[in-house]
């Protein structure tokens, strides 16, 4: 091919070949011979299509990136098809949805484009892309210059405009590119479909080329995210919170091949350099750390899973980020040897860096985050760090800044912990040990100071003292024998009231916590089949005494004969059925007034819900209607004490050293001192359901919830036992356990 600018029209350049390495102003400029024929003319033209038709097909199976290829692609199009422009547009955000979809122009090349139109042409023009997107064929659309609705997609520059799809996602509904070729004005038919079948064909290579870039680029992006995410383990497995810093800003660099990564912390308002990849020492007051807090002050915007913040700062700092000398490291014999490959590496990376200062260019954070900056730098005059990161950057980064925050959330936990600095020292590895746990291809150099750092022989034997010296606070250090144990606090007086006989809750005179004096009416039932049996044996009754008047009228009137009361029963067995009856009817009666409940003794009414609970319900004999405590009684707390602790409870109870402390569940501010009573029976526990044994403690004060006692409530009880060592303490539950599990075999 012929090297022309990209304004002028394809040149027809006889014997041209396929590597285009011909001069293209020679073959401009050299006069056509009169004996050429038009049939050779065309024969040219066909060999040079087909020269860029190869050239184009093994441009689709190279590697180069995106933008080179559709660079190239717009050329070869623009000339081969002589062509006055060429855009090809892609969609601007394929996550949103199908109604905001719109094409944004990627590559621009020639004369004509769509820079020339104003507003209301590029709203048209714009419908005319969703038009053709939509129909998914190659279509050449007539110039409609002055076209301003936008509600009919037209072409409103002066050119016709090819357009062809480009599909790389089958399952998009619109493809993801489109290639737009402005033709020359009054082209016939014929050649119009030529060029629409020639325009095609390049679609088609240009779509197999971003099909393969789309794999290529979702490669690498599974591989960055699988270096991050064993580079994140890595971290998790460090417990100091330097090494974490250090392992964080230095794999971080690795993976975006960045020359310095810097981490910032905000306190206060004000940014704080705490680590500086591969930098044992940070000269805090350098022009290159203000230049780093500088860029940290900045204001971040959202840019999708982080927050983002570029630098324009064009000045470079005149010293270096790192102050240490060249014999930093010192040389003891306790210090293992380090990698030559790492060193080496690193003493390059020191040389070019001292040789090309770096310069603050993106401040990432996760977003929302106001306490974590961190800074990527890169060298002055180096584009090797885009304008904006890309999805796969921004993957790395996010994954990056979550594993870094949770790893150094934990070290810090781990620190916190009275003693933990000191355990983190002595358990500290070298600095080259931790390149030797990764691969070459993740490589995490930790950049802890020397000082730091202690020899194997030196940390073994510290850890062995250590041990010696926890095994013996262990062994004699005296602690204080507390049994924690759960309970239930009741009174001893409550009296609960029952239903006699089977009957209908009719009315309940009192609410939950009422206070009651003795002989006030607290609940009236009513029996059914009282009444009616009070009501036959009443008429039963009526009907006797009907005819005990009717045989003493018959005697009156026999003059005291009994033949003249014949037929009727006599009067002594009238008698005593009435008297039966009667009887009768005083039992009755005596179970009506057993079914009107009334306190036995002043108290509280101990009865939640029972409005809801008990109107109108009905009641089988011995249904508890409701409780009532007394006034004047003493609460004790039943605590549940597993058998393993009952010896070490009744030893202290002989040696009168038991204290109790007994507070409801619910708080820890009610507690009160409690005496032991008695031991009662073997019970389950109401929490865990092992066996254990109810000691009885005598409470000093009644427990309550505001003004109101409660029964059965769930109580936290701690029993004093005297003193014991950490040693005899665990020995005797060792002692225990292993005695309980031989013995079932003996």
């Amino acid at each position: 091919m012929t090297a022309t600018a990209a304004s002028e029209p394809f040149l027809f350049t006889p014997g041209q070949s396929d590597s285009g390495t011909t001069d293209a102003a020679a073959h401009k400029n050299r006069p056509v011979r009169r004996n050429d024929s038009a049939e050779t003319l065309i024969d040219q033209a066909r060999q040079e299509i087909s020269a860029i038709v190869r050239e184009v097909a093994s441009a689709a199976r190279s590697h180069q990136g995106r933008d080179p290829y559709l660079r190239f692609l717009a050329d070869r199009i623009l000339r081969a098809m002589a062509a006055h422009g060429v855009v090809i547009w892609s969609i601007e955000d394929a996550t949103a949805d199908l109604a905001d979809w719109r094409y944004i122009a990627e590559h621009r090349l020639g004369t004509v484009t769509d820079l020339g139109l104003d507003e209301t042409a590029r709203s048209v023009h714009d419908g005319l892309l969703i038009e053709v997107a939509a129909q998914h064929s190659p279509v050449v659309v007539p110039a409609t210059p002055g076209a301003s609705d936008a509600d009919l997609p037209a072409n409103p520059t002066s050119h016709p405009a090819a357009l062809v799809p480009v599909s790389i996602d089958p399952d998009s509904p619109l493809p993801n590119c489109l290639i737009e070729v402005f033709l020359e004005p009054g082209g016939s038919p014929a050649s119009q479909r030529g060029s629409l079948r020639f325009l095609a064909q390049m679609a088609d290579l240009a779509g197999e080329f971003l099909r393969a870039e789309h794999l290529r680029s979702l490669s690498r992006r599974l591989s960055q995210i699988n270096r991050s995410a064993r580079v994140a383990d890595h971290l998790q497995t460090l417990s100091s919170t330097t090494q974490v810093l250090a392992a964080w800003v230095d794999a971080t660099a690795e993976l975006l091949e960045c020359p310095r990564v810097a981490l910032c912390r905000i306190d206060r308002g004000r940014p704080r350099i705490v680590a500086v990849s591969h930098v044992d020492r940070i000269d805090q007051h350098g022009a290159a750390a203000q230049a780093i807090r500088e860029a940290a002050s900045r204001p971040m915007r959202s840019a999708g899973a982080i927050d983002l913040s570029i630098s324009t700062d064009g000045n470079s700092p005149d010293t270096a980020l790192e102050n240490t000398p060249e014999n930093a490291t010192t040389n003891c014999d306790d210090h293992p040897k380090s990698d030559p490959v790492i060193d080496r590496r690193k003493s390059e990376r020191r040389r070019s860096d001292e040789q090309q200062p770096v310069i603050p260019h993106w401040v990432v954070s996760l977003r929302g985050d106001r306490r974590w900056r961190m800074v990527l730098l890169q060298r002055e005059g180096d584009s090797s760090l885009a304008k904006q990161p890309d999805p796969e950057t921004t993957a790395v980064l996010e994954r990056m800044l979550i594993g870094g925050q949770l790893a150094w959330a934990a070290a810090e936990r781990i620190e916190a912990i009275p003693g933990g600095k000191w355990w983190n020292r002595l358990t500290a590895t070298s600095p080259s040990t931790h390149r030797t746990q990764l691969s070459s291809d993740d490589l995490v150099a930790s950049t802890s100071a020397p000082a730091t750092s202690v020899s194997p022989v030196r940390r073994r034997v510290a850890l062995l003292t250590a041990m010696a010296m926890t095994a013996a606070m262990l062994l004699w250090v005296p602690i204080p024998s507390v049994i924690p144990v759960t309970g239930v606090l009741r009174p001893l007086e409550l009296d609960t009231y029952h239903a006699r006989h089977d009957a209908i809750v009719r009315t309940i005179h009192v609410d939950h916590g009422q206070t009651v004096r003795q002989g006030d009416l607290l609940a009236t039932l009513w029996s059914d089949d009282l009444s009616q049996k009070q009501t036959t044996l009443l008429g039963r009754r009526a009907v006797l005494s009907q005819k005990r008047d009717q045989f003493n009228r018959q005697l009156v009137a026999s003059n005291g004969s009994v033949d003249g009361a014949a037929g009727l029963p006599s009067g002594d067995e009238i008698n005593e059925e009435i008297a039966s009856i009667d009887e009768q009817l005083q039992i009755i009666a005596q179970s009506q007034d057993d079914l009107v409940l009334r306190a036995r003794r002043d108290g509280r009414v101990d009865a939640w819900r029972i409005q809801e609970r008990l109107s109108d319900r009905p009641l089988r004999r011995g249904d508890t209607v409701l409780s009532v405590i007394a006034a004047e009684t003493t609460w004790v707390a039943d605590a549940t004490v597993p058998q393993r602790r009952v010896q070490q409870i009744d030893q202290a109870i002989s040696q009168q050293c038991l204290v109790a402390d007994v507070a409801p569940r619910w708080s820890a501010d009610q507690s009160q001192t409690a005496t032991t009573q008695r031991f009662g029976p073997v019970v389950s526990d109401p929490i865990d359901g092992t066996p254990g044994v109810i000691l009885r403690l005598t409470l000093e004060q009644t427990p309550r919830l505001g003004d109101q006692p409660l029964v059965e409530t769930p109580a936290r009880i701690t029993i004093h036992c005297g003193g014991t060592s950490v040693g005899s303490f665990l020995f005797e539950d060792v002692w225990g356990w292993f005695r309980t599990r031989v013995g079932m075999y003996l």
